[in-house]
Parts: structure tokens; C-alpha cells; sequence
């Protein structure tokens, strides 16, 4: 007997579905507990619209699946004005109820989809047993942390409050910048008390807005022990190359640059032996359907230069921070003559202390000529060169100028085994209530900037995006797909605000006029409102839908609605 596995179509449907399925239940589960909590008669549950394909009754209440699954709707009696109500019923009718119950029965549907992300983020936050250890594995020169912070040292409390992750390092110096914050540590062995001042970063984000950050430098895992090699020198006499990984010192493992760097430091004089493994270039490999990299082993008698020098004058050794691992066929700097394992000397006259600082120095402002200094093949060069702009365009609308670099380097990064999560629920409750609160504030910025038409209507998707969202989510598993759930939701949540007749928020807004007036708002305005309304609800989802056929076909359909400025 053959069991028939189902196809990737069938699973992405159905995962669609599902998603949908259950943003619609908990929006409408709201308004139907509410309901029945005050004694409101429900005469329908439904998931979906349109015809009804099954169902149950149970009580007073139809429970039913609709043809048209994009949303749902719970039917209640005296909702609509041209109900026949029983005298019996006129208790339990909607419209009969006071105003402060219609308000928190019509509220409690979106407050469920934006509680809703609460619940979905804990429980995929509760399944990270694991966590970064408070270990700092890497100190990049030129940043605030920089001789005050170094590899190896273990974070025990940042200004008094115990860490027992990096993730939370990261958060603490994140809500810093241009604040002194004091690091707890624990050094070889040693309690140590170290004050660092974390430097403002200023990123852009979409909707034309920036955050402002504290970055200090520093991250968890440890660099391995790839080395740059000066020429001439005693490593290049010996036979070391750049990028070099050197596995061996002296007969014991080295796992980390900073043990290695370590045990050259204390050398002086004697003959060092070193076992590596020399990365080699096959291109082509496998009948030409890729290229890579094999690594030779091979072995270096260094001996170090006597003295009270640096290691790396003395030995010739150093981090592979600034060597070129690759540069970009074609680009600027490849045109001015740069190519592997070239080491940067300076830029425009200033020595950079790490590859970040270069990058950053050679990506900010307008493009314009720069000098860079280099060694290359034993010998010192300067050239000029000027990177090229390019405009980036997101799926928001934004528009942004950056200057690209073809350059890159080779720094690999070994992380420290993963610790324990010491409180999965406090970690699991607190990141979800601050990511749901996170993404809320997104979206309802995004609501904001396209209610001013600052971004256009182009970036609005329908059914087909979410398909396909839903789609690529598979492969990050249970995580990225309740992420998606989790976002879908609070932005339903928000829409579904909106004061526009036949949302709920249109409701309110009568509701909020009744409570001024203290009378209901006329029967005729509010069926006119509601038409006006399904208009506007109608527009939207054909202009998504548009865009979504826009993006998939990769066309303008030219439906008539343009797309902002």
C-alpha cells in the first residue's frame, strides 16, 4: 500500500487557509463573547462569506463556514435595523442593549486580534531553550568599548541589573547612546567594575522615520585564528600566507585569534612551530556548477624577533581585519588595482583602526573621490577611486540613496555553545508583549504615512501577498510563521479602527457621535455612511488585489488608481 505524500501546493493552501481561518476566529471569537457575557442573542458564527458550505446549530446560534474565506462575521439580532424581533427577545437584541455594552462588544474584536500577537509570540518565544552566553567574544578597535571591554570577559550585570544572555547586552547598550552604563564582568577569574559610554547610532527605517541607538563594538562570538602576514617579515620567511588558518602553536589547539594572539605575544626569539590549513581556490569544481574553497594543511617554523616590540612587528602576524578577502569584478576599486589579500593602509589620509570604521567611513556621504593607500605583493600603492551611487526603492515606497562597495573580508567567527534559558517564561512573556508592541507601532505608523499619502498605494497587498508570505515563511517553521500570524493580526486589528462605516471603527465613531448627541445617530445617515463605506472597503481590495497581479505577473495593470508620489 502506497501513502501519497501531499503536494507543496496542497501544504501551502492549507497553511494559508489556516492562517486566515484563525486571525477570523479570534477577531469575531471577541465580539461573540461579549455578546453572549451580556445576554446578546447570536444568531450566526461565521468563517467566511457568501454561501454557507457547512455548519452546525447549536442552541440559538449558527455555527458555519462561508464560501469566501477572506473574513467572517458574527450576526447578532438587532444588528440590522430590519430585524423582526419576537417582544420576547426585544431584551436580548443589540440595539436594545445600553451604549457602553454595544461599544465594548464591537471594541472587543479588534482588541482580541492586537491581544491576539501577545499569545503567538509567547508560545514561540517559549521554545527557545536556548540562549547566547553574556560572553564577549569580539572587541572591534576604533569603538567606545575598545580597551576597557575585552575578549573573554563574561557580563554578569549591566548598571546593577543581572544579564543572563547577550541578547540582553544587546537591548541594554541599544537604549544607551551617549549614556556612561556600568559593566559587571567577570575577568580571568576576577570581579571587575568597567564604565563604557555607548556611541549614537542613527538608523533610517521605513516610513521616513530614524532610531537612534547606542552601539559599543562588541560581539558574542570569538574570531578564529586567521591571520594577515606582513612582508617581509619572520612569518613570510617562514612560509605563512594571509588567511592562513593556524590550528596548532607549539603542539597545543589554538581555536581562537585571541589565543593566538595570546601565546605570540609571549614569545620572544624562539622558534615558534605552527600547524595551518591554507584555503585554495578550485573554480569550476563539480563539472562547472560551482566554484569553492579546499583547505591544504601545512606547517611554519616562525621565530619570532627578540625584544619588547608589538607581536606584530616582531612576528609579522596579524588579525585578518583589514586584508581583502574579494573584491567585485568590475568596481571602482577593482579598477584602481586592488585584488585579494590587499591590506588597507589608510583612507584619504586616515589609518582605520577596523574594518567597521573603513566601511562606515567609505560608505558616508555623497559620492566623491577617495584615496586609498594599500600593500599589495610585498609593496605600498595609492589609488583614487570613486563608489558608485544606488537608489533603493522598498516595498514601503521609500526611496534612499546608498554608495556600494565591491570590497569584503574574511574574518570567520566561532560562536560559544548556547546556555540554558534560565526564565523561559518571564523571557518568553516580556519579548512577546515587547514585540507585539514593537510591530504595533510599525503598522500603525504605516496606516499613518498612507492615510497622508506618503507612501504609496502600491505597497498595499491582498490576499496573494499574504499567500505568498505564508509560502516563505515554511522554512523558518513554527517562529516565522506565527511572526506573520502575529503581524496579519495586529494589522487587522488596526484597520478594522478605522472610522470607516462598516468597519468597527465606523461603529465607534457612530457610537462616540450617540454618546455627544445622547441619541442615535439617524438611521438614514448611518445606511448611507455604510454604503460609502462598503465602497471604500471594495476599492481597497481591488486596488491589493491589483498589486498583488501586479507583483506576481510583474505588469502594470492599469486599473486606474495610481500609486502615490
Amino acid at each position: 500500500m502506497l501513502a501519497c505524500a501531499p503536494t507543496p501546493v496542497l501544504s501551502n493552501v492549507v497553511r494559508f487557509l489556516a492562517l486566515i481561518g484563525a486571525l477570523v476566529f479570534v477577531h469575531e471569537l471577541g465580539h461573540f463573547a461579549w455578546a453572549k457575557l451580556y445576554g446578546i442573542k447570536v444568531l450566526k458564527f461565521s468563517l467566511g462569506f457568501g454561501p454557507r458550505v457547512i455548519g452546525i446549530r447549536y442552541g440559538e446560534t449558527d455555527y458555519c463556514i462561508g464560501l469566501v474565506p477572506f473574513g467572517g462575521f458574527v450576526k447578532m439580532l438587532g444588528e440590522d435595523p430590519s430585524d423582526e424581533i419576537p417582544h420576547e427577545d426585544l431584551p436580548r437584541a443589540f440595539h436594545a442593549q445600553s451604549l457602553s455594552r454595544r461599544f465594548v462588544v464591537v471594541l472587543a474584536g479588534p482588541v482580541m486580534s492586537l491581544l491576539f500577537p501577545v499569545l503567538l509570540y509567547f508560545v514561540a518565544l517559549l521554545g527557545r531553550s536556548d540562549l547566547t552566553p553574556p560572553l564577549i567574544g569580539t572587541v572591534a578597535p576604533g569603538y567606545a568599548a575598545a580597551g576597557l571591554l575585552l575578549p573573554g570577559d563574561r557580563v554578569t550585570a549591566i548598571d546593577g541589573s543581572a544579564v543572563s544572555s547577550f541578547e540582553e547586552v544587546r537591548v541594554a547598550i541599544a537604549r544607551s547612546p551617549r549614556r556612561s552604563i556600568r559593566f559587571d564582568l567577570e575577568r580571568a577569574g576576577q570581579a571587575v567594575a568597567v564604565r563604557v559610554t555607548p556611541e549614537a547610532v542613527t538608523t533610517a527605517l521605513p516610513f521616513e522615520e530614524q532610531v537612534t541607538t547606542g552601539f559599543l563594538g562588541i560581539a558574542p562570538g570569538f574570531p578564529l585564528p586567521v591571520v594577515g602576514v606582513r612582508a617581509p617579515s619572520p612569518a613570510d620567511t617562514a612560509g605563512l600566507r594571509t588567511f592562513d588558518v593556524v590550528t596548532m602553536y607549539r603542539g597545543a589547539p589554538v581555536r581562537r585569534w585571541a589565543d593566538l594572539e595570546a601565546s605570540l605575544t609571549r614569545s620572544r626569539g624562539a622558534t615558534v612551530p605552527l600547524a595551518f590549513l591554507r584555503p585554495r581556490a578550485i573554480e569550476g569544481a563539480l563539472g562547472g556548477l560551482l566554484d569553492l574553497e579546499v583547505f591544504d594543511p601545512g606547517l611554519a617554523q616562525i621565530a619570532p624577533e627578540p625584544g619588547t616590540g608589538e607581536m606584530t612587528t616582531r612576528t609579522g602576524i596579524e588579525g585578518s581585519d583589514l586584508y581583502l578577502s574579494d573584491v567585485a569584478p568590475d568596481s571602482p576599486e577593482a579598477l584602481m588595482g586592488l585584488r585579494r589579500s590587499a591590506r588597507v593602509i589608510s583612507l584619504d589620509g586616515v589609518a582605520p583602526p577596523s574594518w567597521e570604521r573603513f566601511i562606515a567611513a567609505l560608505t558616508e556621504g555623497p559620492a566623491r573621490l577617495r584615496t586609498l593607500r594599500f600593500a599589495l605583493d610585498r609593496h605600498e600603492a595609492v589609488g583614487g577611486f570613486s563608489l558608485r551611487p544606488v537608489v533603493l526603492t522598498n516595498e514601503f515606497g521609500d526611496r534612499s540613496v546608498h554608495l556600494r562597495t565591491g570590497l569584503d573580508r574574511w574574518r570567520p567567527i566561532v560562536a560559544e555553545p548556547a546556555i540554558a534559558n534560565p526564565s523561559p517564561i518571564r523571557y518568553a512573556l516580556t519579548g512577546a508583549v515587547s514585540e507585539t508592541a514593537e510591530a504595533m507601532r510599525f503598522l500603525g505608523l504605516g496606516i499613518v504615512r498612507m492615510l497622508q499619502g506618503r507612501v504609496p498605494v502600491a505597497s498595499v497587498g491582498g490576499p496573494i501577498a499574504i499567500y505568498d508570505a505564508s509560502r516563505s515563511v515554511a522554512v523558518d517553521g513554527v517562529w516565522g510563521f506565527f511572526r506573520l500570524m502575529a503581524l496579519i493580526s495586529l494589522n487587522l486589528g488596526l484597520l478594522n479602527l478605522l472610522p470607516v462605516p462598516t468597519l468597527d471603527g465606523g461603529h465607534l465613531l457612530f457610537f462616540g457621535m450617540e454618546a455627544v448627541m445622547r441619541r442615535p445617530v439617524p438611521l438614514r445617515v448611518r445606511q448611507v455612511a455604510s454604503v460609502l463605506g462598503l465602497l471604500l472597503v471594495v476599492a481597497v481590495m481591488i486596488v491589493a488585489f491589483r498589486n498583488d497581479l501586479e507583483r506576481k505577473l510583474g505588469v502594470d495593470l492599469g486599473v486606474g488608481v495610481t500609486g502615490g508620489p
